[in-house]
């Protein structure tokens, strides 16, 4: 039995984003680092960002819980089924989390405390309205920033271009995703873009959200010298994800909304940034 409740808290902080966020936040720890960044401070960023990630993302759970039961993707969730009740105590453990991790990153620099403070707010405010996801592109570079600030004082346009690759990335993830599940927002009175858009004009604002943020990811090679394996990775990574927006366009067809939803997490932010680690790891025994 207590395996099965610790289970349910853990679900509730959104394993698999959190695991994505963890890893991006690493990365760029790794990144400001160059290849090698001191290992106590990068241990202290790990638990900083991967409390900080999951407790925020409950927080999201617990505000979006009413939604969340009238959506039929959604009404499993820990909190729409009832698995945590009252939910509150969800509420008191995800706050617990946050303040850990809040903790963890005013001691290792005082502008990453200001970051998670500033990723935390702009998560839980102004929930499924038509700042919610301007707001998250904000929110998800907290980890990023998170990450770089334990290790690297020093704000370089590198972290400034990965910040905005986050930024450009949480509207293609998420607003493809809505496409596909348009019925169930709209069911449960949601009703901001790309809802109350056709298919065609949202298709169309991903595609040109797609192709700057392949540009971005090209800058971020340029400006930060980074080498070959992380060019290669860059242009597979970014062409898949415009040919997955074109052939949406093309077909009409929100299946291919949904590949390009699965297709933008780990294939391509993924891999953006555990190849810019696996470059520096490279260039730095060559």
């Amino acid at each position: 039995m207590l395996g099965i409740s610790i289970y349910k808290y853990i679900l509730v902080l959104k394993p698999r984003e959190t695991v994505l966020l963890t890893c991006i936040g690493l990365c760029a720890a790794v990144i400001a680092g160059n290849g090698s960044p001191a290992m106590g401070r990068f241990i202290l960023a790990f638990v900083a960002i991967v409390l900080g990630s999951g407790g925020t993302n409950g927080l999201t759970n617990y505000l979006d819980r009413h939604i969340d039961s009238m959506m039929n993707r959604t009404k499993s969730r820990v909190l729409p089924a009832g698995l945590i009740y009252p939910a509150e105590k969800a509420l008191i453990w995800c706050l617990l989390l946050v303040g850990i991790s809040l903790s963890l990153a005013w001691y290792l620099n005082p502008i990453a405390f200001l970051a998670g403070c500033i990723g935390v707010g702009a998560a839980v405010i102004a929930r499924k309205t038509w700042a919610t996801h301007f707001l998250g592109s904000l929110s998800s570079c907290g980890p990023v920033l998170v990450g770089w600030l334990a290790i690297n004082p020093n704000i370089t346009p590198v972290l400034v271009l990965l910040s905005v690759v986050i930024m450009l990335w949480v509207p293609v993830h998420v607003w493809n995703l809505m496409m596909v599940f348009r019925q169930d927002y709209i069911k449960a009175n949601v009703d901001i873009f790309p809802l109350n858009s056709g298919n065609v004009m949202a298709s169309r604002t991903s595609m040109i959200l797609c192709i700057v943020l392949y540009v971005v990811c090209l800058a971020i090679y340029s400006v930060g010298k980074f080498g070959a394996v992380y060019l290669v990775s860059c242009n597979v990574a970014g062409l898949l994800l415009v040919s997955a927006n074109w052939m949406m366009l093309k077909e009409g067809d929100t299946a291919w909304a949904y590949k390009l939803f699965k297709l933008s997490a780990y294939p391509f932010l993924g891999l953006i940034f555990v190849s810019l680690c696996i470059d520096i790891w490279i260039r730095s025994i060559s």
